[in-house]
């Protein structure tokens, strides 16, 4: 069966049963988790820049429009060529023209959400090129022709013997420990960062200030993605933008801590515009790509719109009980957990993701984890009832209006409990098929005598 977010209650099932994903998953989200709370605790001053980068981001979402014109206008004065790409397919086009024209036969990729949103690399395949990740995870789930399954660690649902047999089978390459193996994926792509003729990349966040791209990275694959070849091109969705340096500060003194427990990321990168003159490396040549792919409705939404805030550091993955069970490929798209159920309701068509919003313990623990303080709880059953039609569910609205009415509720579950306490037949009642379905999908529990019944038999025993 095709993986997609019109199977998520398939593939959750499937992936339920998996006890090694659930191992894998248990151990690194574990980790992540520890690691960032190591890091929170030495972090002085936390909630204050928690709040400052939250209205970093809310601030560059209220003036979307505006700053998005001004990074145009910046990044062109740097010497950047801009494009804007209303879709997937307009991204994609506007890629393989640039490869087209800069006539690449081999294209090294930074790690991007994004153009795995728009399916580049099959797009520049077909080109002739050869593509590769150089991401050491997004590596190793292009040789196992996976999509990433973890916003910021790609293959966290495989183990290291995984990757041990994955090197062998398709690299012919064969080591056993984490430093061996990350050894041999460098020396395999050392030669692809030389022999590049364009570098992909995505984009952390953009400066309209400066019309600067900021990419944040700990292996420098994205630094060799971005100098080595002559031409660079930088695909961002348009909510990354940021209006100043000073906002671009206040994040990044945030997303590292929050994702990777690192006070800062080994290598943070801000481009502003190609190679200029007398400098010694860097593209000759480098594009900005702004995709929308349906965030301007998202904007428009008062509701929906504080899920753009978002700025991907993965955290509220590792405290979601349902990703920690069912892992990143049973959301069936490439964003998964809390953010992606949201990001995927909201980007695709609503009759392709109606259970996503449902897949949902509504914990809260993604909202307590959050930096940005995102409410996805909120957002979650703002989807839901949106799915439902606006209505809710009828037999959750009648047993609503029952409980508002004390005698008739325990008149209608006195009936119930005389005719069928174990509520079997309840799915086989005609001319119900709401009622059905809301069988189907739950396990209802037996109407047993109630407490104050028992107790006054009790009573009535022990007074006789």
């Amino acid at each position: 069966m095709e993986v997609t977010t019109r199977h998520f209650r398939q593939s959750s099932a499937r992936a339920c049963r998996d006890v090694n994903l659930r191992a894998v998953l248990d151990h690194t989200t574990r980790y992540f988790q520890s690691k960032r709370q190591a890091s929170l605790e030495t972090f002085e001053g936390r909630d204050a820049h928690f709040a400052r980068a939250r209205a970093a981001r809310l601030n560059a979402l209220s003036r979307l429009p505006e700053l998005l014109e001004q990074l145009e206008a910046n990044a062109i004065a740097a010497g950047t060529i801009v494009h804007w790409a209303a879709d997937a397919a307009e991204a994609r086009a506007i890629i393989v023209g640039i490869a087209k024209a800069a006539s690449a036969r081999v294209i090294v990729k930074g790690k991007s959400m994004v153009t795995e949103e728009v399916a580049l690399n099959p797009a520049l395949e077909e080109t002739g090129a050869e593509v590769w990740e150089t991401d050491l995870g997004e590596f190793i789930v292009q040789l196992a022709g996976e999509p990433p399954s973890h916003i910021i660690a790609p293959a966290v649902h495989k183990s290291r013997q995984d990757v041990v047999e994955l090197f062998a089978e398709k690299l012919n390459l064969h080591g056993e420990s984490i430093p061996e193996l990350t050894l041999l994926a460098r020396r395999a792509l050392r030669e692809k960062f030389l022999s590049a003729d364009m570098g992909v990349t995505g984009a952390n966040m953009a400066v309209a200030e400066t019309g600067s791209v900021i990419l944040v990275e700990n292996e420098g694959n994205i630094r060799m993605s971005t100098t080595c070849p002559r031409v660079h091109v930088a695909l961002m969705s348009l909510e990354k933008v940021v209006a100043t340096m000073e906002d671009a500060a206040d994040l990044l003194r945030v997303l590292p801590r929050s994702a990777t427990g690192q006070r800062m990321s080994s290598y943070v990168s801000v481009l502003t515009g190609p190679r200029g003159e007398g400098e010694t490396d860097g593209a000759r040549e480098m594009h900005l790509v702004i995709l929308d792919n349906g965030r301007s409705e998202v904007l428009a939404d008062p509701v929906l719109r504080e899920a753009l805030a978002c700025f991907r550091c993965g955290a509220c993955l590792n405290v979601c009980p349902v990703y920690q069970t069912i892992g990143g490929h049973a959301y069936g798209w490439i964003y998964s957990g809390p953010i992606g159920t949201l990001l995927s309701s909201l980007l695709l068509p609503r009759s392709e993701t109606r259970d996503l919003p449902f897949g949902c313990t509504l914990c809260g623990a993604c909202k307590r984890t959050c930096p940005l303080s995102i409410d996805h709880p909120k957002l979650m059953l703002a989807l839901r009832e949106r799915t439902a039609g606006g209505g809710g569910n009828p037999i959750g609205a009648a047993h609503a209006l029952l409980a508002r009415h004390p005698l008739a509720y325990r008149m209608a579950v006195g009936a119930a409990r005389a005719v069928d306490p174990r509520l079997d037949l309840l799915a086989r009642l005609p001319g119900l098929p709401g009622l059905s379905r809301f069988v189907d999908s739950r396990r209802p529990p037996e109407l047993k005598t109630p407490f104050t019944a028992r107790r006054r038999k009790k009573t009535q025993k022990e007074r006789s």
